[in-house]
């Protein structure tokens, strides 16, 4: 295998592959890229056999096609640190991949890519043409609500949705909920499935915002996103997600609009003297004006008055700020609604104008 490439050219494909590759692995060539050049094109592949990764990169030159198995951590950073501009060559002899670019060389150790594990899906994928930006957002607007290491397995990831017309993303940890929805063009697919944390947190990143056709497969057990540099698959977690409408609390709503900026900066500054562990902020809240206090274990505490619309009855309710900010994050306006249900229930959050995304939160006792 010898190959000429232009560092940008191959770059992202190796960062984005050696993201799934595996560094702390029982199975050494699970941390490993494999490289395969084909009709002009870098075929790089990563896998930690939950999760598959195909880029495919244009090279300059392909003096001599073939594949091995190289580090990705030690592979992806190298090209990384070369100088923008840079022309790489790379040749594979006697079992070491030698990487050269000006005058500088480094010998990679490789692995032979016959014992490199390849994710087969032997299902039927029920395909599906959706536009790029609109499954990254729909990832990226929900994916901070899944959880992390939940004995409740299915809430380790989050569930797509495809209801004719709408996608909807859906993911919480039991203590908040977060909803994105988004139409689709002609569909009339009925799926849903639950992806894994990992493969939501890499596609979100992998996905490109602009406005490509891509096509998504679905199938019982796989999903596989396919665009054209890209490939991505993986399993799909087995199990019953629970029935998030019932999360949405239900009664007369306290509406509460407010800037999103003044807000943010507030708790941020709150946040400081909050309980390290539980990260509590109290919402007081009277006619056209919010009342935010934190405090603290050693006595400490920040307060702080916010001027909002709000004509409802005097309430009091506590929150974990945390939570609170991830919200903000994820919303894109000026002003923020919130509607309160009274001081035991749950709150819900909304940009303002919008009903695409909607997120729920707990309340706490402070």
């Amino acid at each position: 295998m010898k190959f000429d490439a232009e560092k940008s050219q191959i770059v992202e494909s190796l960062q984005n592959a050696a993201a799934v590759a595996e560094r702390r692995q029982t199975i050494p060539i699970l941390a490993n890229l494999r490289l395969k050049t084909l009709n002009g094109k870098l075929e790089v592949t990563a896998t930690d056999l939950e999760i598959q990764i195909k880029t495919f990169s244009d090279l300059l030159d392909v003096e001599e096609e073939g594949e091995t198995t190289v580090s990705a951590r030690k592979m992806s950073e190298l090209c990384r640190s070369l100088p923008d501009g840079e022309k790489v060559n790379f040749s594979l002899t006697s079992g070491k991949l030698t990487v050269r670019a000006n005058n500088f060389h480094a010998d990679f150790a490789t692995i032979s890519p016959d014992d490199f594990p390849e994710i087969e899906i032997n299902e039927e994928l029920t395909p599906l043409k959706i536009n790029s930006s609109v499954l990254k957002r729909v990832l990226t607007k929900t994916a901070f609500s899944m959880a992390s290491q939940d004995v409740r397995y299915y809430l380790n990831g989050m569930l797509l949705e495809v209801n004719g017309s709408k996608i909807n993303g859906v993911a919480t940890d039991g203590h908040r909920l977060a909803f994105s929805s988004s139409f689709l063009v002609d569909s009339n697919l009925e799926v849903r499935n639950i992806l894994p944390r990992k493969a939501v947190l890499e596609l979100s990143k992998l996905l490109s915002a602009d406005d490509e056709d891509i096509s998504l497969m679905i199938g019982p057990s796989y999903i596989e996103v396919k665009s054209e540099n890209l490939s991505f698959s993986s399993k799909l977690i087995d199990g019953k997600y629970p029935d998030y409408d019932k999360v949405f609390p239900t009664g007369n709503p306290l509406p509460v609009e407010i800037s999103k900026d003044l807000l943010q900066a507030a708790l941020s500054r709150a946040s400081v003297l909050s309980n390290e562990k539980y990260r509590g902020v109290r919402f007081q809240l009277s006619e056209n004006k919010l009342k935010l206090t934190a405090n603290n274990p050693e006595q400490e505490s920040a307060e702080e008055e916010l001027s909002v619309s709000y004509n409802g009855t005097d309430l009091e309710v506590g929150f974990n700020i945390g939570y609170l900010l991830d919200v903000l994050n994820s919303i894109e306006g000026d002003n923020v609604n919130f509607e309160f249900f009274g001081e035991d229930s749950s709150c819900i959050i909304k940009e303002q104008n919008s009903e695409n995304d909607v997120y729920v939160i707990m309340p706490m006792r402070l």
